[in-house]
């Protein structure tokens, strides 16, 4: 099962380190994030399995106390800096791995093996929608897209059926796994179903190009990320 996580990093420096290491088949990266509260609140919204912490005096060790405020279980972070002498500091903040840079491939390897050996499969694969009278349950990965429609929302499944759900979008997206991304006002996509993207049009086409909805400027950094990530 695949696993998300986010970079935290004030000077970019991780994601030039992790482009060396091809070998994370079952991670997937959510968001890069370069200053406290947007990092913050990314943890927070997002709810990352793993963090990439690179911490400085921009973006210090303190994060992970706030985080505890508001949340009951704290991601899996592996702390990240250029000085050995700071890893006593992070582990006391309750960081779960270190690691020096540059990064070393074994050391690298051996800290991913860690995670997959503690973390936890999601035990949630279905999603409860109310309709009516009825109460459906949804596999996440038969859903392709959610549109909102006023306060509700239809759910536009992989055999092309529609099943309508009494809540808003907003409301649906904090219930959906990470592979769900919006990218407009009115829509959130199943990145499994995308086949290709248009920036020219503001355009993303899904089902083997069968179905096309639009993606708004608003949401151009979400575009860039799927790029990323399926590029």
């Amino acid at each position: 099962m695949q696993k998300s996580y986010i970079i935290i990093d004030f000077l970019g420096l991780i994601d030039e380190n992790l482009s060396d290491y091809e070998s994370f088949t079952d991670l997937v990266c959510i968001g890069y994030y370069k200053n406290f509260q947007a990092s913050l609140n990314a943890i927070i919204s997002k709810k990352p399995q793993l963090v990439f912490f690179h911490f400085s005096s921009d973006i210090p060790l303190t994060l992970i106390y706030e985080l505890n405020q508001y949340l009951d279980e704290l991601p899996y972070f592996i702390a990240v800096n250029g000085n050995e002498n700071n890893a006593y500091s992070a582990l006391k903040h309750g960081v779960s791995d270190y690691l020096l840079f540059p990064f070393k491939s074994i050391e690298l390897q051996k800290s991913i093996l860690k995670f997959n050996k503690l973390s936890y499969n999601v035990s949630t694969s279905k999603l409860c929608i109310r309709s009516n009278g009825d109460h459906h349950f949804i596999p996440f990965e038969k859903i392709v897209y959610l549109k909102a429609d006023n306060n509700t929302t239809d759910f536009i499944l992989h055999n092309e059926s529609v099943v309508h759900g009494f809540k808003t979008l907003k409301y649906f997206e904090g219930q959906l796994p990470f592979y769900f991304f919006r990218i407009h006002h009115s829509f959130i996509v199943n990145i499994n179903f995308i086949s290709r993207i248009n920036l020219g049009k503001c355009a993303c086409y899904l089902s083997d190009n069968t179905i096309t909805i639009p993606f708004s400027r608003t949401y151009k950094d979400q575009i860039d990320l799927i790029i990323k990530r399926m590029g």
